[in-house]
């Protein structure tokens, strides 16, 4: 069955899940790796131009030659504008607008929406390479505010096929962030980094009250910040991380314990 182009995603890696901060890939990836990247939508998006790629095809005549010999040269990946409907404050453009100042390359993702049934994944396009822009086509009174993006593209496109549906996998630890370990402090649960493409996160914070490395749930602290609480003094503290997507939950990841909270 044809598909449009109706509720295509666009996304830029990025350094921690959701973040507005790109994340620079210098070498080539390849599909796993790909995956283990952090991503965040870029909000808005009203045109992704044509990306794929694009190979040249030499030809050399000879004085006796009847028939134009050709052979492949150097390909092109593309260089796709992507236009968005200008937002000050959503973290995807300002990622994009980060990125455009630099000369680093980005990985990209563009998520088609084409999977086939429920139990299986969209369409996946991974491209890398730099950032140009934004511009700005202006117009009249009736026309929108948009910036327009240009992409150097640096890497031979990869194609993901839909594909059935598999729980999230952990392939690096979740972490824990915060000004102080005093009582009071308030840590912040940082994700990691999953495969499986996670739509949402659960969060299960526990300490070590003995000291032995025996860590227990402590009670209502499921989200993704918690505040050290009065008592906990040389407790050591750790955070458990289960990623859901559409095939389900993953198995928890916990964090490094960090600790021990002060007094």
């Amino acid at each position: 069955m044809a598909n449009t182009n109706k509720g295509r995603k666009f996304y830029i890696a990025v350094t921690s899940p959701g973040g507005s901060i790109p994340a620079p890939q210098s070498a080539p990836l390849n599909k796993s790796q790909f995956e283990a990247l952090n991503w965040t939508e870029v909000g808005n998006a009203g045109s992704i131009g044509e990306s794929g790629t694009q190979t040249n095809l030499p030809s050399y005549d000879e004085l006796a030659t009847e028939v134009t010999q050709k052979q492949k040269g150097i390909s092109n990946a593309g260089d796709p504008p992507v236009e968005v409907a200008r937002n000050p404050t959503d973290l995807g453009q300002i990622a994009m607008r980060a990125a455009g100042k630099t000369k680093f390359q980005y990985a990209f993702k563009t998520e088609d929406n084409d999977a086939p049934d429920a139990n299986s994944t969209n369409s996946i396009y991974y491209n890398r390479g730099v950032v140009t822009g934004p511009t700005r086509p202006n117009g009249r009174n009736e026309d929108f505010i948009l910036e327009i993006y240009t992409l150097g593209l640096n890497q031979l496109e990869i194609v993901v096929d839909p594909e059935a549906l598999v729980v999230a996998t952990n392939v690096g630890l979740p972490t824990i962030t915060g000004a102080s370990l005093a009582q009071a402090a308030v840590l912040t649960a940082h994700e990691g980094m999953w495969t499986g493409n996670p739509t949402s996160f659960t969060y299960q914070w526990q300490a070590d009250t003995s000291g032995n490395g025996t860590f227990v749930n402590i009670g209502s602290a499921t989200g993704k910040t918690y505040t050290l609480a009065a008592g906990q003094s040389g407790d050591a503290v750790r955070v458990g991380v289960v990623a859901v997507n559409p095939a389900g939950a993953s198995a928890v990841a916990y964090s490094l314990p960090v600790g021990l909270v002060g007094a």
